[in-house]
């Protein structure tokens, strides 16, 4: 392990192959069923997340509380002298301040131990690559301030847009006006929308997903023009659709790098099945 431990929570959405390459601690977030509490990725999947909202059941999603952290940040100080928290946008998630309670507690029981916390200001795939970007660093062996400094600048640059099947779930967890998600449910749309600094904004309604690509694809066109950049994939269940989506983006831009991933199941809770997108990082 590097001498910087990065440390995000599931949100991120991370590719398995980033995984297999750098050491991230990822943290799952909790996602609750009637009575019952289920932890990210340990005990339940995407795909169990999208029976459950096919059968018309009621989902809902927590923070770790910051004792989670606590023992994370404990049993990473036997390897690590400084840890990197980067966590979802906290506008969109109390585990940006679950992860502040821990870190107070942590540097008086680990003085020696350097923690900081970055809010992304924003989520899933987007919060992937600038996790990416943290973890490349460390592992070259730049120290905290540096990897801090690279972070800091890549958070503003980096993007997702989603093209969302619905609202129906976002509205659910309170993250989409109800008259919006009854609109497009009735009109049949798909909204595409995107995140800056920490807030959804929608750039339009489409009739189809291929009409909903064909407005990403031309956005990110706007935005990145010839520079190259890195992207992911992210999707909820349309793995087909993400593989032939990745063929789009290497053949439309200059890519240094591309990776396909499925959401965790817990933006699965709050996107439904049916929804995809990029993000992307201009170099």
């Amino acid at each position: 392990m590097s001498n910087v431990a990065i440390v995000t929570d599931s949100v991120s959405c991370l590719p398995q192959a980033i995984n297999n390459e750098y050491e991230i601690e990822i943290v799952p977030l909790y996602i609750h069923h009637g009575d019952k509490t289920y932890v990210d990725g340990i005990n339940i999947t995407p795909q169990q997340v999208y029976s459950l909202q096919r059968a018309d059941e009621m989902l809902t999603t927590s923070a770790p509380p910051p004792g989670t952290f606590l023992e994370i940040f404990h049993r990473l100080a036997e390897k690590a002298k400084e840890i990197l928290c980067l966590t979802v946008a906290s506008t969109y998630s109390a585990t940006f301040s679950s992860m502040q309670a821990a870190i107070e507690t942590a540097r008086k029981q680990l003085p020696k131990l350097r923690i900081e916390l970055v809010d992304c200001y924003t989520g899933s795939a987007a919060q992937a690559l600038i996790a990416l970007t943290a973890a490349r660093a460390a592992k070259l062996g730049n120290n905290l301030n540096q990897i801090l400094s690279k972070v800091n600048q890549v958070i503003p640059k980096t993007e997702i847009i989603m093209v969302l099947d619905t609202l129906k779930y976002l509205e659910r967890g309170g993250r989409a006006p109800k008259v919006g998600a009854w609109a497009t449910s009735l009109l049949k749309l798909k909204p595409v929308a995107t995140n800056r600094m920490g807030h959804a904004h929608f750039l339009g309604m489409v009739r189809s997903r291929p009409q909903g690509i064909d407005r990403l694809i031309k956005t990110m066109k706007q935005t990145v023009g010839l520079n190259k950049l890195s992207a992911i994939v992210v999707h909820s269940d349309l793995e087909t659709e993400a593989k032939e989506l990745e063929r789009c983006l290497r053949s439309e831009f200059n890519c240094n790098e591309t990776y396909i991933t499925e959401v965790t199941a817990v933006v699965a809770v709050h996107l439904g099945p049916g929804s995809i997108g990029i993000a992307f990082l201009p170099s």
